[in-house]
């Protein structure tokens, strides 16, 4: 049975007053809980419940290792504050601590309502070593207003929640393993919030993209619920398990290069288990303060295109291994949870990389210095002759001279490198066993919150830049101090998604506000997709003409089989 308890208090919040708040208490299966009660600018009440423990603190002998369940405590846990982000591997925060292993839940409905509500369960991003569900960087206020309940949780990342010695002592992808005890938690609590444990939509962007795309292919996530997986549907913003930067080839390699900054001597004639001790035996600052600063030698440390140094990992087989066989292998056989996704990216997802654009023509400029260095990891090509016919083969997709002399061509192939080729081919394969939706973030306004970068043929939009459309800052949830045009693609990208995961359609009906349009399907015979831009229109092939192109030097040097992409 759970309870509810208010208790009132006067607050006033930056952006809009709120005359009285409300504390409520809920009691869960592991104990009670208080939460508080919130409103959006446009007078939504809802209440929030930050920071539950949804897993035993990762720190002393279970450093490195499986998240365990949380158990249970005494008394009413507060929950009405967040005090703890896992820790990060560049943006010190105050906040920061090994202790993170907490989720937070925003539902715009009484707890104990009936009926329930679907579920949002959101992964940030981050390139694995770092990122937070922080109220005050995603805040819940334009969820509310759209009849779902929300969960952010924390994930371990960098050398906390990836490293990997390769075997059965650090087995790694233990930041993927803390999203999915979660996603557990979701379907033995969220019932007690107003949420309905069997409409759970996960969704992410960049690395929880990518986070998002792993949940689906992986075992674990009907390991206890075998009818049915934690989730109903997905949502991929900007990411995917088949783009390159997701994945590390080289961990154990990198784990003991990172044990030799502490101990000298360490070398790979120790034992797992002795790296293992060393590390669990660190300070927790001194852990971070070195992991800053590593950097492993003898492997390519072009992160974007050849796996970040902290990445996810095919385990070795054992029982609780997340994940075991090549991410292209499962997907292409259909042996994974079969939900419809919703998958898209930014318009030119690369472009922020020449805000200054004399850096960047340097960059490009080194980069072709050896066309070598333009061919991925995951084409598995050893010969130096065949790589270099495959560097060649890809410039030529974009230019018949020098990148350096054209950037607009250069920034295409880069975000073509980095994000696009990985998120179509997923969107491909993905496509012959489930419901697909594509689309094409092109809208670039004051929301955006970037830098706008102008170069000829290139898109407007780079990497995150729809980020600021789905989240409010803090309790700052007033849209209309931004232009008319922001506010429309706002409530416009809002109701797309949160339909999707109502409807598992995004456009289950014609609606004024989106123009009367019905989303096409995409398929990789017709590849449609939805382009969001000042207007709202049905296209066909994102990024066509270069993504064929990358086909052909996959079919003609590519290695089978393959991992991403």
């Amino acid at each position: 049975m759970w309870t509810i308890f208010l208790i009132s208090c006067f607050a006033c919040f930056v952006g809009k007053t709120v005359g009285w708040q409300s504390e409520i208490i809920v009691t869960l299966p592991n104990g009670a809980i208080r939460g508080r009660v919130e409103e959006t600018y446009s007078n939504v009440t809802f209440y929030a419940f930050q920071q539950i423990p949804f897993a035993e603190p990762p720190v002393g002998k279970l450093r490195f290792l499986a998240p365990q369940p949380a158990k249970e405590w005494d008394g009413v846990l507060d929950c009405t504050m967040e005090t703890t982000i896992c820790r990060q591997m560049y943006s010190i925060s105050t906040i920061e601590g090994e202790d993170c292993l907490h989720l937070h839940v925003y539902t715009p409905v009484l707890p104990g309502s009936d009926p329930t509500l679907p579920v949002m369960f959101y992964i940030y991003g981050g390139g694995f070593e770092q990122g937070s569900a922080n109220y005050y960087g995603a805040g819940p206020h334009y969820f509310m207003e759209h009849d779902v309940v929300l969960v952010g949780i924390n994930y371990r990342t960098g050398p906390l929640g990836f490293l990997s010695t390769g075997d059965t002592v650090i087995p790694g992808n233990g930041g993927l393993k803390d999203q999915n005890l979660a996603l557990k938690w979701v379907q033995d609590n969220i019932q007690f919030f107003g949420g309905d444990p069997k409409k759970v939509t996960i969704f992410g962007q960049s690395a929880g993209a990518a986070s998002v795309s792993y949940q689906t292919l992986s075992k674990q996530s009907t390991a206890d619920y075998l009818i049915m997986a934690f989730f109903r549907a997905a949502i991929a913003q900007s990411g995917a398990a088949l783009c390159p930067w997701t994945y590390q080839r080289h961990a154990r390699n990198i784990a003991y290069q990172f044990a030799a900054q502490f101990d000298s001597s360490f070398n790979e004639s120790r034992s797992s288990e002795e790296l293992l001790e060393l590390l669990q035996s660190i300070p927790e600052q001194d852990l971070a303060d070195v992991a800053i600063s590593f950097r492993p030698t003898g492997i390519n440390l072009n992160e974007i295109m050849d796996g970040f140094i902290y990445a996810p990992v095919i385990e070795v087989d054992h029982d609780d291994a997340f994940f075991t066989e090549r991410q292209y292998e499962v997907l292409s056989s259909g042996d994974f949870n079969q939900v419809p996704l919703l998958i898209g990216i930014c318009s030119e997802e690369a472009i922020q990389n020449a805000a200054n654009i004399t850096s960047f023509h340097d960059s490009v400029a080194w980069f072709e210095s050896d066309v070598r260095q333009m061919v991925n990891e995951d084409l598995h090509i050893t010969d130096d002759a065949n790589k270099t016919l495959a560097g060649e083969q890809i410039r030529k997709i974009y230019t018949d001279g020098q990148l350096a002399d054209d950037l607009s061509s250069a920034m295409r192939m880069f975000s073509d490198l980095y994000f696009t080729r990985g998120i179509r081919k997923h969107a491909d394969i993905q496509s012959r066993f489930t419901d697909v939706y594509f689309y094409q973030f092109s809208y670039f306004g004051n929301m955006t919150g970037q830098q706008l970068v102008e170069l000829p043929g290139a898109g407007k939009v780079g990497h995150s830049g729809d980020y600021m459309y789905q989240w409010a800052q803090g309790n700052q949830s007033n849209v209309h101090v931004f232009p008319d045009s922001d506010v429309l693609t706002h409530e416009r990208f809002m109701k797309l998604f949160t339909d999707f995961s109502k409807y598992l359609n995004p456009t289950p009906e014609e609606s004024e506000l989106i123009q009367n349009l019905i989303w096409p399907k995409y398929t990789e015979d017709e590849p449609y997709y939805l382009d969001i831009d000042t207007e709202l229109s049905i296209k066909e092939s994102p990024r066509g003409e270069s993504y064929s192109k990358w086909l052909e030097v996959y079919e003609t040097y590519g290695v089978q089989p393959f991992d991403t992409y």
